[in-house]
């Protein structure tokens, strides 16, 4: 066995030998924000806090020895976890994740690749907001969010992405052997567990599309058939977005489809004590924007999602306005936003409802 282990490392040794045409990048970003969240709740919430984000990612790029390009990489995203979460648990205040973990084979305008979270993504839609007002929801409590349906992009997987500049779109395709799964040790075999089942997700993504130019096109489709007889149906996420500058000014609508990511039984009490026959989200997002001079840009920004296959309190519809601004400072970007809210979540028929507010301000900078 020692004498079995000593070839098969030379035989590995002497594969990887490099290449004189690699180059190897190291950058990284910064993201400290202050965030305000306000509810009005039977009982009322206030609180106040310090946000932060820190990211580092190592790229390397090349040529293959068959003349093939190829590029692979990973980052290391430090998250804050507040301090209260770090004290229960016992833990450092803070979280480490590997993220955007990639090897690439390009030829020409195809490239294949496998790895998480780095095929092309449509979450970021089409509507020209200045922050995205789903993701800075989600944590509030928001009924909408970016991983819709199988999150299949955000899972372990193999994929195609081809590049066709004469229409300006970029198409993609993705399997995901494993949804929301990022991946496991790689000498390591899957453990049986009634996890997710795969998935599959193709999309565009379009720039200056069919020639126009300021016309953007986003379009996204993911589908994973349900893991256990009783759950209410197949997952499916749906994503549609269409928008166009005019220059100084900007507008755009998204449409984000979600069905059954909750991954419910049919007929099961969730934690409201409700029951679910299908949870569907159905969120339509819009945006306008003006650059009122080259370093400073406003928005507004609706959302509003309709919330169905609950019997109870959450099953109306949740609506988010914000207004948002963006100042470049060169090195550093400060933006800020304020959102306000309505029957988030869906919550209806309970007195109050949950609406309030939320303002995040952000500095963020890249090295």
């Amino acid at each position: 066995m020692k004498n079995k282990l000593l070839v098969t490392t030379a035989l590995v040794g002497g594969l990887l030998t490099g290449s004189s045409f690699a180059q190897t990048t190291v950058t990284g970003d910064l993201a400290l924000t202050y965030n305000a969240l306000n509810k009005k709740l039977p009982t009322g919430l206030s609180t106040r806090g310090i946000g932060r984000e820190s990211q580092i990612n190592i790229q390397n790029k090349g040529k293959l020895n068959n003349g093939m390009d190829y590029a692979a990489g990973f980052s290391l995203e430090f998250d804050g976890t507040g301090s209260s979460a770090a004290t229960v648990a016992n833990l450092p205040d803070q979280s480490v994740t590997n993220e955007n973990v990639y090897i690439d084979f390009i030829s020409g305008n195809t490239t294949f690749t496998i790895g998480v979270d780095h095929i092309q993504r449509g979450y970021a839609g089409a509507a020209p907001m200045i922050v995205n007002i789903t993701d800075q929801m989600a944590a509030a409590g928001s009924s909408t969010t970016f991983v819709i349906g199988a999150g299949t992009s955000e899972s372990a997987g193999v994929g195609i992405m081809q590049n066709i500049p004469q229409a300006g779109i970029v198409a993609s395709a993705y399997y995901a052997p494993r949804s929301k799964d990022t991946g496991v040790g790689d000498m390591n075999a899957m453990a049986a567990t009634n996890g997710s089942n795969s998935s599959y997700e193709v999309g565009i993504n379009g720039k200056d599309t069919f020639g126009v130019k300021g016309l953007t096109v986003v379009a996204f489709y993911n589908s994973m058939a349900k893991s256990q007889s009783d759950f209410s149906g197949d997952v499916v996420g749906k994503q549609y977005g269409v928008g166009y500058n005019f220059g100084t000014f900007a507008i755009g609508i998204d449409k984000l489809i979600d069905e059954n990511n909750n991954l419910a039984a049919a007929n099961l009490q969730n934690v409201m004590g409700e029951a679910t026959t299908g949870i569907k989200r159905d969120t339509r997002r819009i945006a306008v924007s003006a650059a009122l001079s080259p370093t400073f840009t406003v928005a507004l920004v609706e959302a509003k999602t309709e919330n169905s296959g609950r019997t109870g309190t959450l099953n109306g519809d949740e609506t988010v306005r914000a207004l948002q601004a963006g100042y470049n400072l060169g090195p550093v970007a400060i933006t800020a936003s304020h959102n306000r809210f309505t029957n988030l979540a869906g919550r209806t028929g309970v007195v109050p409802t949950d609406d309030g507010s939320l303002s995040i301000l952000r500095l963020t900078t890249k090295f």
